[in-house]
């Protein structure tokens, strides 16, 4: 036993010496020798007395290996062999350390109704094995005052650190280490050739990859593809003996360099990985629209959930279309476009960018004669001109009648002015109003002033009654004189009239190739007989309560049945070429369009979907080094009105907008590995059309392991551009990249692969020579992991708290005994004898 303070000791004759002179006249000596033993118990305590022996309790810390080089079986077997150590331990300490590239803390997963079922380590930190690392943090993790041992589960596949350098220090610690060697996974019999990905991937696309694998026979395989370790795919595929050459698609969401890893295993045939680094880019689409705000709403929702980023440009074209990969125009007129745009878009699109143009209502047919311009050029189809070249004649007649007044007469002039500004010049016009007689506001005449026409129609007031027959007599002589292929009357009315030789007329207008259609506006109308007109003469009839939807109703019907380039009908899309755009989308269960602009692809551009008269729908085509696409219909509710709700329409937007995106970077940058000098070369190559930058951006390199470097670039010719970044024995994801976007220096990757995924094998003799060296055992049994051998470790006890609880106890004896008669007495006192309780 041994004293803190020593001196204390001094303290006990005073009590000795207090109970010697208080002897003699003490009657209670029994009581003053309890109060003498506590004050001397209390002098103990203070004097902190310790009692020193030898303990055989070993503590044992179990490293178990967790890394990627293991086979699923060695991490079962792992799990198993920390199971059986922590149930034999008796009254031994144990804890269980999971490693690979270093140690971390179990996940709660990993423990459950105490058995252990352990992972593998996620991310960077799997792909490596350092048993340097975990010696030294197993040792330290063991408590002092116990016999220290450490347990190693491994296959041995050392990496990173130094497993001799780790023993030697446990070694001279005097710490065993019991090494419990893993199987290994056998060395496949599959090998990976090569791997190929496109130079330039964005996010959200499905990709192509391409891996060749050499399999020495025919066998059934998997291809499992992982991103950032989260699973995108699992393929099937059959081996043939020798060379194989596979294609799988994948998709990432993220963006930046990603770290893209591949399995590919068979039965019996082992399992083969690869790794590579993939710069995924978001792509940015610039939606020039002329529609009112919100009517583009499915298309802008479908490309940004497609992943792109979308701004919206509704006064035209910016002056820089640096920054973006797709232009869509939706429902633009080509003859609005200036020519610096078109000139920019041609070169856009040539120097690797995508154009889509959804035509809409505002296309017209304007003719011309002078050679394509830049826009013309770049688009794989050009607006047809209407059916009849040699022009049509349109008599529009108008019913005047007092009934007319107001609203009705206002946008019947609105309707007829309409339809005069979508005439061509060649085309002839007249306007013909009736009320109980007629007369010819506007004569028939050419197209041409239509400021005159306007004037003309715009003059028409309502008065009188409601006669149709003379008029309409009227408005078919006069179309039979015309010079025109295509001649159209059109009848608007709101009253009825008595019918005279009306379907006469009309069925002479049908064999003269003269259509008549009738417009009915409000309840007062003779429906059946503007229908027999209009059947008769192949024309069509229409019915308005409100006359709000006249001028449309009016425009579409002329333009129908005069061969207009817009085709206001319902039409089915077909398939004229089946392609990978057309993927998933199912295009036969698509609902009607309710109209489309006629156009003509041009002989070498690929005509995908067709409508109607084997009218083109969509038609694409590559242009130098980018692609241009035009959709003859639209994509709002109007044309597409079936088609916003329909399945099919987000998927065929986004493949649509996806097949235009640049298929190479707009500036080369590469990545590769020196193992001279353990460095990354970096090379920038610009396009031959980029301008070169004032400035070289700051970059840096990052990588695993908090790998963090600034990137010296330097220009060593004209577009070229060279660094040189030292990266040691780091193994992993390395990613190069600008702190500010640039086209000129985009960010890439490199993946140098760790030898943790290439070492198959299991390294006995490392574990072998780690055991002898420190004293400890190869594969033991599991009990003689707890077996001190020999040894013991100094245990130092504490015995103030003894003596500070005796001193209390012996304090209390004295008390119980100096009250025990009072309370004895005061229970056996007559109950009468008890004072009484004040009141």
């Amino acid at each position: 036993m041994t004293f803190d303070r020593t001196w204390v000791l001094l303290l006990l004759i005073l009590p000795a010496a207090w109970v010697l002179w208080e002897w003699r006249g003490e009657s209670r000596r029994t009581a003053l020798l309890l109060k003498a033993a506590a004050i001397m118990a209390i002098l103990l305590a203070i004097a902190e007395p310790k009692v020193t022996f030898f303990d055989t309790k070993v503590a044992v810390a179990i490293l178990a290996d967790t890394s990627r080089s293991l086979s699923a079986q060695d991490l079962e077997r792992a799990s198993t062999l920390a199971a059986q150590i922590e149930s034999a331990r008796g009254r031994n300490l144990t804890k269980v350390i999971p490693f690979s590239r270093s140690t971390r803390n179990p996940l709660p997963q990993e423990r459950q109704n105490g058995t252990w079922k352990l992972q593998y380590t996620g991310g960077d930190a799997g792909r490596g094995t350092n048993l340097e690392a975990a010696i030294r943090e197993g040792i330290g993790s063991l408590p002092s005052g116990m016999v220290r041992r450490v347990v190693l589960i491994s296959d041995g596949n050392e990496n990173l650190g130094s497993a001799a350098r780790a023993a030697w220090q446990a070694q001279q610690l005097a710490i065993p280490i019991d090494t419990l060697a893993l199987a290994g996974s056998p060395r496949p019999e599959l090998r990976v050739e090569s791997v190929s990905l496109p130079s330039l991937v964005f996010s959200g696309e499905h990709f192509p990859i391409d891996v060749t694998v050499s399999s020495p026979r025919k066998s059934g395989a998997h291809i499992e593809i992982t991103a950032e370790g989260k699973t995108l795919g699992l393929n099937d595929v059959n081996l043939e003996p020798g060379v194989n050459h596979l294609r799988v698609r994948a998709s990432v969401t993220t963006t930046g360099a990603v770290d893209l890893a591949g399995k590919i295993g068979g039965p019996a045939l082992g399992q083969a990985n690869f790794n590579q680094a993939v710069t995924i880019r978001q792509p940015r689409a610039l939606l020039v629209s002329k529609d009112p705000p919100g009517t583009e709403a499915h298309l802008l929702k479908t490309l940004q959930s497609s992943q792109f980023d979308v701004q919206l440009s509704p006064q035209g074209l910016p002056d820089k279309l640096d920054d973006d990969q797709l232009i869509v125009f939706n429902n633009w007129d080509e003859q609005t476009v200036l020519a610096p745009g078109q000139e920019a878009l041609e070169k856009f699109v040539q120097q690797g960018g995508g154009l889509l143009w959804i035509a809409g209502e505002h296309n017209v047919y304007v003719e011309k004669k002078r050679p394509e311009d830049p826009l013309e050029r770049t688009l794989p189809a050009r607006l047809a001109p209407p059916r009849s070249p040699e022009g049509t004649c349109v008599i529009l007649i108008i019913d005047k009648s007092s009934s007319m007044e107001g609203k009705k007469m206002e946008l019947a002039r609105l309707a007829a002015i309409g339809v005069v500004e979508n005439l061509r010049p060649v085309d002839q016009v007249g306007v013909l109003i009736f009320d109980n007689s007629f007369q010819w506001a506007v004569p028939v005449r050419r197209a041409e002033d239509r400021s005159l026409i306007k004037r003309l129609i715009a003059g028409i007031t309502p008065d009188g009654g409601t006669q149709i027959a003379p008029a309409l007599t009227e408005a078919y002589r006069k179309s039979l004189y015309q010079n025109a292929v295509y001649k159209h009357i059109v009848l608007l009315t709101d009253g009825i009239s008595e019918e005279g030789d009306s379907l006469s007329l009309s069925r002479d207008a049908a064999a003269n190739h003269v259509t008549i259609s009738t417009v009915g506006l409000g309840q007062d109308v003779n429906r059946a007989y503007l229908e027999k007109i209009a059947s008769l003469a192949k024309g069509k009839a229409y019915f308005l309560n409100e006359p709000s939807g006249l001028e449309q109703i009016l425009l579409k019907d002329v333009q129908e049945h005069t061969g207009s380039t817009a085709v206001e009908r319902l039409v089915r899309a077909s398939v004229s070429k089946d392609a990978e755009v057309l993927d998933g989308v199912g295009i036969g269960n698509a609902p009607a369009l309710k109209g489309y602009v006629r156009y003509i692809a041009k002989p070498t551009a690929e005509t995908t979907l067709s409508v109607a008269d084997h009218d083109p729908l969509l038609v694409r085509w590559q242009y130098g080094l980018g692609r241009a696409a035009v959709f003859t219909s639209d994509a709002k509710s109007r044309w597409a009105a079936n088609w916003v709700g329909w399945a099919g329409f987000d998927r065929l937007w986004a493949n649509i907008a996806r097949d235009l995106l640049p298929h190479a970077p707009a500036s080369e940058a590469t990545v590769e590995y020196d193992n001279s000098s353990d460095e990354l070369v970096v090379e920038y190559h610009l396009g031959r059309k980029m301008d070169e930058p004032a400035v070289v951006p700051d970059i840096y390199a990052f990588g695993p392991n908090g790998f963090r470097c600034p990137v010296k670039v330097t220009r060593i010719a004209a577009g070229n551009y060279h660094a040189r970044i030292g990266i040691g024995r780091n193994q992993g994801l390395f990613r190069v990249r600008p702190l500010v976007e640039s086209r000129a220096f985009p960010e890439v990757g490199f993946y140098r692969e760790e030898d943790e995924l290439s070492d198959h094998r299991s390294d006995d003799f490392l574990l072998r020579e780690i055991s002898m060296a420190t004293g400890g055992h190869f594969n033991p049994e599991i009990k003689k992991i707890f077996d001190p051998g020999g040894r013991s470790v100094p245990a130092t006890v504490d015995l103030w708290p003894g003596f500070l609880a005796l001193a209390i106890i012996l304090d209390l004896i004295e008390l119980v005994r100096r009250k025990w008669s009072g309370i004895i007495e005061a229970f056996h006192r007559p109950a009468e004898a008890r004072p009484a309780l004040p009141a």
